[in-house]
């Protein structure tokens, strides 16, 4: 296709082209098609193309279905004299076609004509772009990657039982050894794949990683959408760790770890598009000329890494002393469209958008720590508040499980038993009873109902002040409410998880261990409960329960039940950015909250009593306490969002293809107007994400659609 300063054709047609059947990749010039509308789009906008068929008496409406087969590819491309130089505008496939009769005396009127929908459309009903599981390394590949790795290094297998979601709330379950691949070209490729959720060794997925996987596992290697530059531009950043620097602003927006990115039970197609939007980058699927056939591949790119155009559109009128300001009597005509780009154009400036006090509001701050939990039942004759007299007698009606055991059937007849066994009749009424410990963190279990033996004679909502420092919390200054036993941040020496750590002691907490028999860890109330089936079963390690056991200990006022979690705090990780009145349009303060929870996270071990501080003290990955990144993000977007949107949809009255979809346009040169609006220290113009053909009246038009990089991510 000529430029668009020389092209003084404003008839040009295109043409279209047919497979000579489905799947040839073979295209024939049909002079029977007229292009008549072609939309192209990117991200999940799929494009489109309308043409019309000529009709005459050889050639029906019957014709016309036997010969437009919805499975068979149509192109809409330039003709040039040079077939080199031809552009491919759409390729796709016409699955909606219509036809139309009009009858009536003495006329007659027929019509065919269909939609084509881009190729990339097709791809997403593709079995292979479906997307459900993920791909991990099973057991046999995991050993068989320690022995041989450069036969095991390139497989992995479906795990259906796990969902296609990258960072699954905030955890990191990218292995951290990518796959040795083979490319297309022969050379090896790296590609990450998933591990479980909980994987002490795994890795956080970003944007990048996910990219390189969703398209090499679900974009069919035969096509019809091939891989473009997705690897090329993403290539040896493999094993960046999120919010490494970068070259180009595309890297820098895939350098970033994904948050929960969902793509369980997806198509491709759909994939991209959310991968895109949460990145803030664009994925376009380009059709280009490939001898008379076409080839369409992905591209990846970002407002800003792209060309940087203006727009031309002459000032009209005269200047002071009379004189035109653009005389194109002279010019010829290549000047003229040099300087006339425009054929109609609408702008505005949109103030309304704008956040120069943006708030990032990040998680939940939480803090590991050690617990003291006191009795969670109601006072019980026998074993609470026992005089010391009596002490040998109470203990004595408890049945230890050898006791059990020798009484056989008749055990069911005992008291004790029936009430505090778990197979006794009554158990049920009294299943708390010396098993179940809280917090009392929201002070529901008052002293005037559970008030009992020392040091359980004083019940009051728990101080969270006693087991943190001033830098945490002080007196009273959380509020009293229910919070949940988390599981602990700190690992063992091989990255094992504590989860949530309950020790006993039967001294009086001198000395403690592990309790013997299941836990389970009770959220209304915040508690854990013993969940032994006798509970003269929890001993000290290597005791007769005839010795010592918790029943006995609780009757003695020496047991002692502690906890070690992760609890939530009453703030967040918050940032506030500042407005920044340099360069602004306005002085108003407008702001606006941008959730990140599972993105920024704070949660730390020090400042607290923990039982766990000195386990793996060189351990690094333990803290977390991402105040910088959530500060950092904030100055983005507060500079990102100070400045006013320029939204405008320009007309190009020809067949245009330099004003290419991804292309930045910088404003309207000739009638002084920028697009550009600042972004920190760089300024940018809206790009083109999207483009429309269209023919009428005898000549061609180009509508650009122009989306601001602020929108654009």
């Amino acid at each position: 296709m000529s430029s668009a300063v020389g092209r003084s054709r404003d008839t040009e047609l295109l043409v279209g082209a047919l497979e000579t059947s489905p799947g040839s990749g073979v295209f024939e010039v049909d002079d029977r098609l007229r292009v008549e509308e072609v939309s192209l789009g990117t991200d999940a906008e799929i494009s489109t193309a309308r043409m019309s068929v000529r009709l005459d008496d050889e050639f029906d409406t019957a014709d016309a279905r036997a010969r437009y087969a919805p499975d068979l590819r149509v192109i809409a491309r330039t003709d040039e004299a040079d077939a080199s130089r031809n552009v491919v505008l759409f390729d796709g496939y016409p699955p909606v076609q219509e036809a139309r009769w009009r009858g009536g005396p003495g006329r007659g009127e027929e019509s065919y004509g269909f939609v084509a929908t881009h190729v990339y459309e097709r791809l997403s009903r593709e079995r292979a772009a479906w997307i459900f599981g993920r791909r991990m390394r099973s057991g046999a590949i995991a050993d068989g990657l320690v022995a041989d790795p450069v036969r095991w290094g390139g497989r992995s297998v479906l795990v259906e039982a796990l969902p296609c979601v990258f960072n699954l709330d905030g955890a990191a379950n990218c292995s951290a050894t990518p796959l040795t691949v083979t490319s297309p070209d022969g050379s090896p490729r790296s590609i990450r794949v998933f591990t479980y959720d909980d994987d002490p060794s795994g890795v956080a997925w970003t944007y990048l990683n996910a990219l390189r996987y969703l398209v090499w596992f679900h974009a069919p290697s035969a096509g019809p959408v091939f891989e473009g530059n997705v690897f090329d531009t993403t290539d040896g950043q493999v094993s960046s760790a999120p919010g490494s620097p970068t070259s180009s602003r595309v890297l820098g927006r895939l350098l970033v770890a994904a948050e929960s990115l969902n793509c369980e039970a997806t198509n491709l197609v759909e994939a991209l598009s959310l991968l895109a939007d949460a990145a803030g980058v664009h994925v376009t699927v380009d059709a280009t000329a490939a001898g008379a056939g076409v080839r369409s591949a992905f591209r990846v790119w970002a407002v800003g890494d792209g060309p940087r155009r203006s727009l031309n559109l002459a000032r009209g009128g005269r200047h002071a002393d009379g004189a035109a300001r653009f005389d194109g009597s002279s010019l010829s005509a290549s000047d003229v469209f040099r300087a006339n780009e425009i054929g109609a154009a609408d702008m505005r400036w949109d103030y309304r958008r704008i956040v120069n006090a943006p708030i990032v509001v990040g998680g939940v701050k939480g803090y590991e720590m050690t617990l003291p939990l006191v009795p969670g039942w109601l006072p019980t004759v026998n074993l609470d508040d026992v005089d010391l007299p009596d002490r040998a007698a109470a203990k004595a009606a408890a049945l230890t499980p050898l006791q059990v055991n020798e009484l056989g059937a008749g055990a069911g007849q005992n008291p004790w038993f029936q009430k505090y066994h778990r197979e006794g009749s009554a158990f049920a009424d009294n299943r708390f009873v010396g098993r179940r410990w809280v917090l009392n963190e929201d002070g529901r279990f008052d002293g005037a109902t559970f008030n009992r033996n020392v040091p359980f004679d004083d019940y009051q909502p728990f101080d969270f002040s006693t087991v943190s420092g001033s830098g945490i919390t002080v007196r009273g200054a959380w509020s009293r409410r229910s919070r949940a036993l988390l599981p602990t941040i700190t690992r063992t020496q091989l990255g094992a998880r504590f989860g949530v750590f309950v020790e006993v002691s039967f001294d009086g907490g001198t000395t403690w261990c592990r309790p013997q028999g299941p836990t389970v860890v009770l959220r209304d109330p915040t508690a854990i409960a013993f969940e032994v089936t006798n509970p003269t079963q929890i001993t000290p390690v290597g005791v007769d329960p005839l010795e010592q056991n918790m029943w006995y200990a609780i009757i003695d006022q020496t047991f002692r039940v502690r906890v070690t979690a992760l609890i939530e705090a009453d703030d967040r990780l918050i940032a506030a950015a500042a407005p920044s009145n340099s360069g602004s349009p306005t002085l108003w303060t407008t702001s606006r909250v941008v959730h990140r929870p599972g993105v920024y996270r704070f949660h730390t071990r020090a400042g607290t009593t923990d039982v766990l501080a000195s386990v793996n003290p060189e351990a690094t990955d333990v803290d977390r306490d991402d105040s910088a990144d959530i500060a950092a993000f904030a100055g983005e977007l507060e500079a990102r969002g100070r400045d006013r949107a320029v939204v405008a949809a320009p007309v190009l009255p020809w067949l245009d293809t330099w004003f290419s979809i991804g292309v930045e346009i910088k404003g309207v040169r000739g009638r002084g107007v920028s697009f550009l609006t600042r972004e920190g220290e760089a300024a940018f113009g809206p790009a083109v994400v999207g483009k429309r053909f269209r023919f009428g009246d005898g000549m061609w038009e180009t509508s650009l659609v122009l989306e601001h990089s602020d929108a654009a991510g």
